[in-house]
C-alpha cells in the first residue's frame, strides 16, 4: 500500500497542534483520568486527538483499519487483527500522558501504518520541538526534515533507557542486576522521545518489558532504517508489531550497540 509521508505527516500535526497543544497545562480535574493504574493516566487530549485521527485518516484512506491505544484499551481484542492480514493505522495519539499531565515537555503523537504484519511507515511528531520523525520500510528515515545517517560507534560506557517493571521470571532476575551493574539508565517517561534520542544518537538504547504496537512499531521502524535493530532477548526473535508483555525487548541505534549491551545482560 503506498501513502504520501507528507500528507499524513501534516494530518499529525494539524491535530497535535488543535487537540493537544492548547490543552497543555490547562487541563481540568473532570479531564484527566486513569485506565490501569494510578500512574496510567488518559485525558481529554487523548481521547480528542484520537477520534480526530481516525476521522482523517478514514477520509483520505478509507480501506485502512485503525487501531488507537484509546480504543484498545476500551477494547482489547481489536488488537488481534495485528495477527492477520490487512493494513492498519496504529496510533498513540498522546505518548507521554504523565508527562502532559506534569506538565513536563516530552509528550508526542505516534503514527504506524502495519500491513500484513510488517510496519511500513511510521510518525513521531514531538510536540513540544514542533518537529517529526517519518520513515518509510527501505527508503531511510527524517528528523526535522533531514535524512538520518548511520551512527557512529560509541566505544565508551553505555546509557539508555528502562522500562522493565514488568518483566517477567526467570528475566527479571537475571537482567535487572547487570542493567544496574553495567550499564548506565534512566526511567523511560515517554516511548517517543526515547526512540528520537536513540535515532539522534543521544541514547545508545532502551529495555523494554511491556510492548504496545502504538508505542514502538514506528520506533523499531526508524532504527531499522539507519542500521538499528530491534529484539526480543528472551528467543532473538526481531520485534513484530504485537502486544508483549514480560518479555524483555532491546533497541538500539546500531547493530554493535545491540551486541554490545546484549552481551552484558546474557554474561
Amino acid at each position: 500500500m503506498i501513502v504520501d509521508p507528507d500528507k499524513v505527516a501534516a494530518i499529525i500535526k494539524e491535530v497535535a497542534e488543535t487537540e493537544i497543544a492548547p490543552r497543555f497545562g490547562k487541563l481540568k480535574a473532570g479531564e484527566i483520568d486513569t485506565k490501569s493504574g494510578p500512574n496510567d493516566f488518559v485525558t481529554q487530549a487523548d481521547r480528542a486527538a484520537e477520534a480526530a485521527l481516525k476521522r482523517a485518516f478514514a477520509d483520505i484512506y478509507p480501506d485502512v483499519g485503525f487501531i488507537g491505544e484509546e480504543g484498545a484499551a476500551a477494547d482489547p481484542s481489536i488488537l488481534d487483527a495485528l495477527h492477520g492480514d490487512g493494513a492498519f493505522w496504529i496510533v498513540d495519539p498522546l505518548d507521554g500522558t504523565r508527562n502532559f499531565v506534569q506538565q513536563r515537555d516530552e509528550f508526542a503523537t505516534i503514527v504506524a501504518l502495519v500491513v500484513d504484519g510488517v510496519t511500513r511507515a511510521g510518525w513521531i511528531y514531538a510536540i513540544p520541538d514542533k518537529t517529526s520523525a517519518i520513515a518509510s520500510h527501505g527508503e531511510g528515515a527524517t528528523w526535522n526534515g533531514n535524512a538520518l545517517a548511520p551512527l557512529r560507534e560509541n566505544t565508551g560506557v553505555m546509557s539508555g533507557y528502562r522500562a522493565i517493571g514488568n518483566l517477567a521470571e526467570p528475566w527479571n532476575t537475571e537482567m535487572a542486576p547487570k542493567l544496574r551493574a553495567g550499564l548506565v539508565t534512566q526511567s523511560a517517561r515517554c516511548a517517543a522521545y526515547a526512540y528520537i534520542h536513540l535515532l539522534t544518537g543521544k541514547k545508545d538504547f532502551a529495555l523494554y518489558s511491556r510492548c504496545s504496537p502504538w508505542d514502538h512499531a514506528a520506533g523499531v521502524l526508524m532504527l531499522g532504517e539507519i542500521g538499528g535493530r530491534a529484539a526480543y532477548l528472551d528467543e532473538n526473535t526481531p520485534y513484530r508489531p504485537v502486544a508483549t508483555q514480560g518479555r524483555p525487548l532491546l533497541v538500539t541505534g546500531s547493530e554493535h550497540g545491540f551486541t554490545r549491551v546484549a552481551g552484558v545482560l546474557q554474561s
